[in-house]
């Protein structure tokens, strides 16, 4: 099963023979770089110039033909690469791509800016309102199909929702690194207040990352909010602050390792109470004393 996508501008001028070859690769340029972009939204991370081998693998689309009429680009995702052991309907990160691109476009999905940044600068850059009437996307995948429109109105909602979103800006995070995958390079942060921030790491810093698991972590780097929440949601990591700036002087990891009772008690020189009357308290009276065993006994 393949996805194939139709990609069709919409107008007078939007014919072969009248239509720009440079509209024509724009067209479909731009579509897959917006498609691109909502892969790494899936794997948890932001596309912006390099894609990684990952998601360009999975979203090089091939070129089928340019059908004739309204200029029609027709679109293939490549087939996955990886051997198929199970007769299960598995979707590739390229179909998941696709639907997480078009749910930004019609709307359904929110959170992912640059995405709906994609499809405005798809917008722009083919002068959709202007110079075109619109841009329609039509997805057919295992006989279902779904159309998204990119029009001038499309085109303000989606501006809308990328000025709506607070910029990125290098700040310092404070938290725990609870969890992190050296493979996409990505890792969790969980801040005092129990909020998750996902964490984009280049493999440069992945030994650091693997020195920080589990401990008190401060992280610099491009911090990027939550439009709705108005809270961290994910950083671009720059760099991470040892341990020992954040310890006060002990060494590292030991503030935030437990000990049992006995080890504490050896550490502050506490000895066992030998004699019971060492803890009697002449000052109490009887009532408050027979309150006192009385709740121990509860206990």
């Amino acid at each position: 099963m393949s996805t194939v996508l139709r990609v069709r501008l919409v107008g007078s001028d939007a014919e072969l023979g009248r239509v720009a070859a440079g509209d024509v690769a724009r067209m479909l340029l731009g579509v897959e770089r917006t498609v691109a972009r909502a892969a790494g939204q899936v794997i948890g991370r932001q596309v912006k110039t390099r894609r990684g081998r990952t998601i360009e693998e999975a979203t090089r689309f091939r070129l089928l033909g340019i059908e004739e009429g309204s200029v029609v680009g027709v679109l293939e995702l490549p087939p996955d690469s990886g051997e198929e052991t199970l007769e299960v309907d598995v979707p590739s990160l390229g179909d998941l791509a696709v639907d997480a691109a078009l749910a930004t476009a019609v709307g359904e999905e929110t959170r992912h800016v640059d995405v709906a940044d994609a499809f405005v600068r798809l917008s722009d850059e083919l002068g959709v309102g202007a110079r075109f009437e619109a841009l329609t996307i039509e997805r057919e995948r295992a006989g279902a199909r779904r159309v998204f429109r990119l029009d001038r109105r499309a085109r303000e909602r989606l501006s809308d929702l990328v000025a709506a979103a607070p910029e990125a800006r290098d700040e310092h995070l404070v938290g725990v690194l609870v969890e992190a995958d050296f493979e996409r390079n990505t890792a969790r942060l969980r801040t005092a207040g129990g909020q998750g921030v996902s964490v984009r790491f280049e493999p440069n810093l992945a030994d650091g990352i693997q020195e920080a698991l589990r401990r008190q972590t401060e992280l610099v780097g491009e911090v990027t909010y939550d439009p709705r929440a108005f809270e961290a949601s994910s950083v671009s990591l720059k760099r991470i602050v040892r341990s020992e700036q954040l310890t006060m002087g002990f060494e590292p990891g030991e503030f935030w390792t437990a000990r049992s009772i006995s080890e504490l008690a050896d550490v502050g020189g506490i000895e066992p109470v030998e004699d019971v009357d060492v803890l009697r308290d002449d000052g109490a009276s009887d009532d408050e004393v027979d309150r006192l065993l009385a709740a121990i006994a509860e206990m």
